[in-house]
Formats: C-alpha cells, sequence, structure tokens
C-alpha cells in the first residue's frame, strides 16, 4: 500500500473517532447553572404616601411592592441570568467562520479577515408584546487569519491560524476590549484533481470538508451612564398614574468563551467566479463564562394627573437601590448550519457567510471578509 493511501486512511479513521465522540458530547451535553445575586431596595417616601393612596387607592405595602416589581421589570434585574447567558452564547457564535476558509482550497497558503455579528432572536415573541423583546443576545468579533497546506507532504489538509487583540478602548460613556485566537485543521476527503477541463470551469464540486480546532474569545465592556426611566402604576380607580426613575448607571459585562467546532461542509464552484458552500457544525464549549454587574441609585419621582383624587402634583417617592451581579457559564454544546457564497477574483476571495443554530433563542451570526489564496 502506498504512504499516501495509508496517511489517508488514518486520517479517515480519525475524523470517525472523532465524529463518534463529538455525538456523546451532544447526548451528554448540559447547560450550566447560574450564580445570581440581585436586589431593588425601594422604600416609599411618607411625604408622598397620602397623595399615592388618595389617588390610587393603594396601600403603602401594595404600592412598594407594586413600584419595586415594576423597577425589577424595567431594569431586568432578576433575568440578568438568563440575559448573560444568551449574551455569551452570542458571542461565542461570532467566531464561527472567521479563521477557516471552507470554499478556495488554497494550493500553497491563503491570508486574510474577517468580521462578525451575532444574535439571538426570540422565537416565542409576538409583536405587541410588551413583556418581552426579540432580541435576547448580541455578539460582535473581528479577526486576521492564516492559512497554510500540507499538500507537499502529501497530506490533502488546511491548518489555520487566527487572532486579533483590540486593547481597551474608550467611547463616550462606553469602554471595550477585545481578544480572540484560534487554531484549525481541515481535511478534503473525495475532492476532485486540480487538473482543469471544461467541464469543471462550469461546475466544481469541491468534496467533503472536515474542520476542526479551537476557539478562544474575550470581551469586556463598561458602561457608565444617565438613565430616564418611566413605568405605570397601575390601580383600581382608572386614573393616569405614573413614576419616573433618574440616576447613573453602572454596567459591566466581562465574557470568556472557549469552544471545540466539528464541522462538516461541501461546496461547488459555479464558472470559476462564484463558489456556493453549506453544512452542518457542532460547538462543544468547553469552559469560560461571562459575568455582569449592574449597579443603578435612582430618585423617584410620582406623576399624578389632575383628574385623580387631590388633583395634580408630582411627588417625590424617594430612592432606589438596584443591584444584580451575576456569573453564568456557557450553553454546553449547538448544532448550526453554515451556509456561505464566495465570489473569486483570481487570487482574491470575497466572502460572506451565515451561521444558524436552532435553538431558542435562536442563535445567528454573520461574517463578511476577504482573503488571498495561492
Amino acid at each position: 500500500m502506498h504512504e499516501g493511501s495509508t496517511i489517508r486512511s488514518i486520517m479517515r479513521k480519525t475524523v470517525v473517532t472523532l465524529g463518534l465522540a463529538f455525538v456523546f458530547l451532544v447526548v451528554v451535553g448540559r447547560d450550566v447553572r447560574a450564580q445570581v445575586s440581585n436586589s431593588v431596595d425601594f422604600t416609599l417616601s411618607p411625604g408622598s404616601q397620602a397623595a399615592l393612596t388618595a389617588a390610587t387607592g393603594l396601600s403603602q405595602p401594595d404600592l412598594e411592592r407594586l413600584i419595586s416589581s415594576k423597577l425589577d421589570e424595567l431594569f431586568q434585574v432578576t433575568n440578568a441570568g438568563r440575559f448573560l447567558q444568551n449574551f455569551g452564547d452570542a458571542q461565542s457564535f461570532t467566531s464561527k467562520g472567521m479563521g477557516v476558509d471552507y470554499a478556495s482550497e488554497a494550493t500553497y497558503f491563503e491570508v486574510g479577515g474577517a468580521t462578525s455579528f451575532a444574535l439571538g432572536m426570540d422565537r416565542t415573541y409576538q409583536p405587541g408584546n410588551t413583556n418581552g423583546f426579540p432580541i435576547q443576545g448580541v455578539g460582535l468579533n473581528a479577526s486576521v487569519m492564516g492559512g497554510v497546506s500540507l499538500g507537499f507532504l502529501g497530506i490533502p489538509v488546511m491548518v489555520f491560524g487566527n487572532g486579533m487583540h483590540v486593547p481597551t478602548q474608550r467611547y463616550g460613556d462606553m469602554s471595550g476590549s477585545l481578544d480572540n485566537w484560534g487554531v484549525h485543521a481541515q481535511i478534503r476527503l473525495f475532492g476532485p484533481s486540480r487538473e482543469m477541463s471544461g467541464l469543471k470551469m462550469l461546475v466544481r464540486w469541491g468534496g467533503i470538508a472536515v474542520t476542526t480546532g479551537f476557539d478562544y474569545s474575550h470581551m469586556h465592556l463598561g458602561l457608565t451612564h444617565d438613565v430616564l426611566s418611566n413605568f405605570s402604576i397601575p390601580n383600581g380607580v382608572d386614573v393616569d398614574v405614573t413614576g419616573s426613575a433618574t440616576g447613573q448607571a453602572r454596567f459591566n459585562v466581562d465574557m470568556t468563551t472557549k469552544s471545540i467546532p466539528l464541522e462538516i461542509t461541501t461546496s461547488l464552484r459555479l464558472l470559476t467566479l462564484l463558489t456556493v458552500y453549506g453544512g452542518m457544525g457542532f460547538d462543544f464549549q468547553l469552559g469560560g463564562g461571562s459575568a455582569v454587574d449592574l449597579a443603578l441609585d435612582a430618585s423617584m419621582l410620582g406623576h399624578i394627573p389632575p383628574t385623580a383624587p387631590g388633583g395634580a402634583s408630582n411627588p417625590d417617592l424617594g430612592t432606589a437601590q438596584i443591584h444584580a451581579v451575576a456569573n453564568v457559564g456557557p450553553s454546553a454544546a449547538k448544532i448550526r448550519g453554515i451556509l456561505g457564497l464566495q465570489v473569486n477574483l483570481f487570487m482574491v476571495r470575497l466572502f460572506t457567510q451565515v451561521n444558524i443554530a436552532d435553538t431558542n433563542p435562536t442563535m445567528a451570526s454573520l461574517a463578511a471578509g476577504v482573503r488571498v489564496a495561492y
């Protein structure tokens, strides 16, 4: 048996073994529980109790309980863990499609760069729903990459590396930093020969590509901002009583994601100009996690209309202290679909790629970039 055939046989067995291992991980994978600590401390100002009781018919304990729940709903304190989990999953999703080329089949090497944006969409959201928001998580990433073919060794493998470091930058009230890197190996099975023909100039199948590796991403975001939020105070006397909260919010998010992807893709090149590719991917989250710290000291003001008993007034409701701290591990595993389009201009490749995971929230990312392959 030829040495090249032996190497290919060993690599095929390795791919099968990896596939079985990842199937096992999908079966046993579970989401990591969140550790959340939150509080909404609000005490109604004694000076406003009489006016609010007259306007709404609610007692002081009922008013305090109602306003505290409105603040919780307004600033999503109770949902901090779920919000953070979705935020971290979206950030992990942004690394997909940036560090690997699924369509070029470079003979020697390639270099390039890409940006990626991901978001989670709540599948249960209905237009007009006042108790939810359709976007459940967002992420942004960018990276430069390079790849080397091992074809000169008789091995149909591309080895890729990518990375990006953006030190802490300030943008007005916001600050942020970004780091990511990844290493991947891609074996192409059943691919066509490099020989050209009239038929291959029209349509050329790229075979089956199996890709795995390691992705790491870290992002920190900080925001200090003045807020003004309004809310209604429901009551049993049909009076439109409202309240407002003003203060300075401090918000910090720190996200680290580590994942091993396993992807199986195929491609079809048309007229040597366009390449369409797609497949399936599975991401096992090795570790990392996300942390959020939200703090807000708010001054509260009530707004009672002239139609209320006692007439119009703007009583001082007091102050509220809102605090939420959450630490959340990443989701254990996600299966996603891959679909991409590449424009081939001699050695230059312009591409865009979509990744979609059928989860709730539905996770989707869009990557775009340019590469030079030789």
